[in-house]
């Protein structure tokens, strides 16, 4: 194993802190910005009937429609904040910061990953305090299955730091990293689950849904708090397990070709 791995994975992780930390504004967007979307959720979904015979009813029981939101906002925010990881690439690229790590010796895929794994942390941790506070009021604890819960948990932060630290990768290619908004954003909020349950949606848009591991995600995290652990939540935790040690495998690759892209393509500074 490279013993530099977790040097440099730290090293990423205070490089991050130190631009990304800067003002109190900063703190409070993490936790702004979320709660409005759970807000403007709730309020949107209220009006419709969700009462007995009703189609919300069969997928969101009870009547728990701020805990499906609560949960959904919260896993997105888990994949949204490292999918910003590689959309924030555009500004250490244009200040050069990129080059000089990648002129180093240091282990790549450990720069990667600190990225991704510090977005993760410093995006979620407000909102997560948040959701915990709103979870005591809108949800019996008694029901939630807490053995599967936790580790399901667990797997998903695995997931989107494997996730984002693939996007970092793809970002790579270009000094123009805008396009991950617009590609993950709205898409992965809409065709994921975070508002609308997937099990609404024609055949066209479930088959967009699956390409995303906020999917699977919420299944897990819903399925545990709702506790129903049935075949499909086991579907579910096997893909997203596959499929994120798959990712490693693929950011791997798409690193090598974008150095490789990199110095065929760019300047004395490699990118």
């Amino acid at each position: 194993m490279n013993t530099d791995l977790w040097p440099t994975t730290l090293a990423e992780l205070s490089k991050q802190r130190r631009n990304r930390s800067r003002g109190k504004f900063v703190f409070f967007s993490l936790l702004l910005w979320p709660a409005l979307g759970f807000l403007t959720s709730y309020f949107t979904m209220k009006p419709y009937r969700s009462g007995a015979g009703s189609v919300l009813s069969r997928i969101i029981p009870d009547e728990r429609i701020p805990l499906f939101l609560l949960s959904g906002y919260l896993v997105f925010q888990l994949f949204w904040t490292v999918v910003e990881a590689a959309w924030l690439f555009e500004q250490e690229r244009k200040g050069g910061t990129v080059e000089a790590v990648f002129l180093t010796p240091a282990p790549k895929m450990a720069f990667l990953y600190g990225r991704s794994l510090y977005s993760l942390f410093h995006g979620i941790w407000m909102f997560a305090v948040f959701s915990l506070l709103t979870f005591l009021f809108v949800s019996d604890a008694s029901t939630v299955n807490w053995i599967a819960l936790i580790p399901a948990l667990l797997l998903i932060m695995a997931a989107a730091v494997i996730w984002g630290a693939l996007l970092c990768a793809v970002s790579l290619f270009s000094r123009e990293s805008s396009f991950l908004y617009y590609i993950f954003q709205t898409p992965m909020e809409l065709f994921g689950g975070v508002r609308i349950p997937p099990a609404v949606f024609p055949v066209w848009a479930t088959g967009l849904s699956a390409l995303f591991p906020v999917t699977y995600s919420l299944i897990l995290v819903r399925g545990a708090l709702y506790g129903h652990i049935g075949a499909g939540w086991w579907r579910a935790l096997l893909i997203l397990l596959a499929g994120s040690i798959l990712l490693v495998f693929c950011t791997r690759y798409v690193l090598y070709r974008a150095e490789k892209h990199a110095r065929k393509k760019g300047n004395w500074t490699l990118f």
